[in-house]
């Protein structure tokens, strides 16, 4: 059978192809997560006055179905490179920028769907660089799209980071049942301690329908201003644009968000999305003002609990990064990293510095690690 490429590069283009895009990216195992769903893309373009567009690889067979797409981003990017502490600027210019890590598709349909995107960019002269962030490694479509052609693959991590999952679980029990007895009851008593300590009617409270998620951004923006990575990453929550974004994905049953709410005042907060079987927990905070209370640790366990007795069989993901509590909750973990894919131009000429730069990074991390093996015997 033979497949047809064609891109998408405006708005109007993008909306008309959502429905077939959402099918597509709501089958089970079919996307990476909600950053891949048509809505969102459109979100990314329309929240953005930097001349950000799309650039969606839209793959079809003979007879005209849509059989998976590669979620692209057209922006104007620079990357740079820690060396000492300082940014040293190794390209700026255009790019392309992938949401997820690969391409969306049915499972026996990707690696298909993979080889049409991939013959598709090589064959375009204008791509010379492809950014992928946060991806688990290895990643099959940067390999593939890297390994042919005058096309490279630069990891841009100096080290790699790790993502936490929870696999499929058939209920919060067979979970727990998981952990040694020390760590189950441990967690089950802090909820206890934590909502005496807050005292009144402090509960956590579910939102995920379209009527909720004014008062939901609404009180995200208001905890939010208390949290210690609101200075780091502004974020309006309650913005028009974010707020309809919200109400479409809830419409659809894609976004749940748990709030810890005392007479009315948001304390602490577990945001995330829900797509193709698995839940990504993208953002959780508390207000700082009762941080020794622990609110933020319980309102995660409360809400990964009812996730799994509410969705059995699907996945929970925590991201990236090696925090305490995805170690604790989490029971499986991988590698993920940050990619470039690059077409060999003067232009980019600049990310030959990375690999020199990782090895003297991870041969100083090595020694530093060794020094701290010692000192602790």
């Amino acid at each position: 059978m033979n497949y047809l490429c064609s891109i998408l590069h405006t708005l109007d283009a993008l909306r008309s192809a959502r429905d077939e895009m959402a099918a597509l990216a709501e089958t089970p195992g079919g996307c990476d997560g909600i950053v891949q769903h048509p809505d969102w893309i459109a979100y990314e373009v329309e929240s953005r006055d930097d001349g950000t567009a799309p650039h969606v690889v839209i793959v079809r067979d003979s007879t005209g179905r849509m059989v998976g797409y590669a979620p692209l981003l057209a922006v104007n990017h620079t990357a740079r490179l820690d060396l000492a502490g300082r940014r040293v600027r190794v390209y700026h210019g255009a790019a392309l920028r992938m949401l997820g890590a690969g391409v969306v598709a049915a499972a026996d349909e990707r690696s298909t769907v993979m080889l049409a995107v991939v013959r598709q960019l090589h064959g375009d002269a204008n791509v010379r660089v492809m950014r992928i962030q946060e991806s688990p490694l290895p990643n099959p479509f940067a390999q593939a799209l890297g390994s042919g052609g005058d096309m490279r693959l630069v990891p841009a991590n100096l080290l790699e980071q790790v993502q936490w999952t929870i696999q499929g679980q058939p209920s919060s029990e067979a979970w727990l049942a998981q952990m040694d007895k020390k760590r189950r009851t441990d967690l089950t008593q802090r909820v206890g301690r934590a909502y005496r300590k807050l005292g009144g009617d402090a509960a956590l409270h579910t939102f995920d329908t379209p009527d909720a998620m004014p008062e939901y951004c609404r009180l995200m923006n208001e905890v939010y201003a208390r949290t210690w990575h609101h200075d780091d990453l502004p974020t309006r929550w309650d913005d028009p644009l974010r707020v309809a974004l919200f109400q479409k994905l809830a419409a659809s049953g894609h976004i749940i968000g748990h709030i810890v709410l005392r007479e009315g005042k948001p304390l602490a907060y577990v945001h995330g999305y829900r797509v193709a079987g698995t839940y990504l927990v993208d953002d959780l905070g508390y207000d700082e003002e009762i941080a020794r209370v622990g609110i933020g640790s319980v309102a995660v366990f409360q809400a990964i609990k009812a996730l799994l007795d509410r969705f059995p069989g699907e996945r929970v993901s925590f991201g990236y990064g090696d925090n305490q509590y995805k170690r604790l909750l989490a029971t499986h973990s991988e590698p993920c990293g940050s990619l470039y894919v690059v077409r060999s131009t003067g232009a980019t000429a600049g990310f030959h510095a990375y690999a020199p730069v990782r090895w003297l990074y991870r041969g100083l991390h090595r020694v530093r690690e060794d020094m701290r093996a010692r000192k602790r015997v």
